[in-house]
């Protein structure tokens, strides 16, 4: 059986995360959460939101990077702006607002405030990604902006850009999830071993998914499925000190080798090696 191969190659131009922004609030707990206890906290605040981790890894890893969508009219683009990443966002609302508490262990819990106004239709524009070289959308803003990211994703395609797809968390994963995905028409699906349970693609592929899904799994090995065969790439062991973001950073290590022609099996390597950069660190950005 030969390596899994990319369904199709990516372009030389910027990859391009679309979604919302968000302000991440990072708390790091002390000591294990006690109901009706109290306990000092180590705060950091930074733009957030996985279409803006994305770019941010991106740009640490040189790669040209484009973060398109909505922002709130309080929210804070200067983080990423300093990062040079390239910004086109339309503005209104109120900036969604994500806290995450840190545990002692480095797992988190994520409350989320999902702040008002969002993406539209009408917002996004084919300048966004005629040049890309992917098109990267988030399965989170999937559930909130639907039509938006699949007028996005029907944009790319017919630029002939290549679609990635994050899937939202499990315990978000509702309804019809499945379907929304499909309409994305994907070449590359992003998810974790839960979210690939919930997905139904513990076994094979379903007739919907695309022809390349990746299910990373923590500190065990990324499994890497195709229709014709499943591949494993094994994680190098770390001692993470923040989970937050990790997801994020192996999806930008991957865009990053997809960019620049990299095998998929070596795309994968080097997104372990941008989330092994993420888990250093508090909070979902590098550094």
């Amino acid at each position: 059986m030969t390596g899994p191969a990319w369904p199709r190659a990516a372009g030389p131009g910027p990859v391009v995360a679309l979604g919302k922004l968000v302000a991440d609030q990072v708390l790091s707990l002390s000591e294990p959460l006690v109901v009706g206890g109290q306990q000092r906290v180590v705060r950091t605040t930074t733009a957030g939101g996985a279409p803006a981790n994305v770019t941010a890894n991106l740009a640490r890893l040189g790669v040209p990077t484009r973060f398109v969508g909505w922002a709130g009219v309080d929210g804070v683009l200067d983080d990423l702006s300093a990062r040079g990443i390239e910004i086109a966002v339309v503005r209104r609302g109120r900036t969604p607002v994500s806290t995450v508490l840190v545990h002692p262990d480095g797992e988190r819990t994520l409350l989320s405030d999902g702040g008002s106004g969002g993406l539209e239709v009408a917002d996004v524009r084919s300048e966004w990604v005629a040049d890309a070289a992917v098109l990267h959308l988030d399965g989170y803003d999937l559930l909130r902006y639907p039509s938006a990211l699949q007028a996005a994703a029907e944009l790319a395609r017919a630029a002939g850009v290549p679609v990635s797809a994050d899937v939202a968390a499990a315990t978000r994963i509702r309804g019809d999830y499945a379907g929304l995905l499909a309409s994305l028409q994907a070449d590359v699906l992003f998810c974790n071993a839960a979210e690939a349970d919930v997905l139904g693609m513990a076994a094979e592929l379903p007739d919907w998914a695309p022809e390349l899904v990746l299910v990373h799994d923590g500190p065990r090995p990324t499994r890497v499925r195709m229709r014709e065969g499943t591949w494993e790439v094994p994680v190098e062991p770390i001692r993470p000190r923040d989970t937050t973001g990790c997801g994020d950073a192996f999806a930008a290590g991957v865009l990053a080798g997809w960019r620049a022609g990299s095998s998929v099996l070596d795309a994968v390597r080097e997104g372990h090696a941008a989330a092994a950069v993420v888990a250093g660190v508090v909070g979902p950005q590098p550094p």
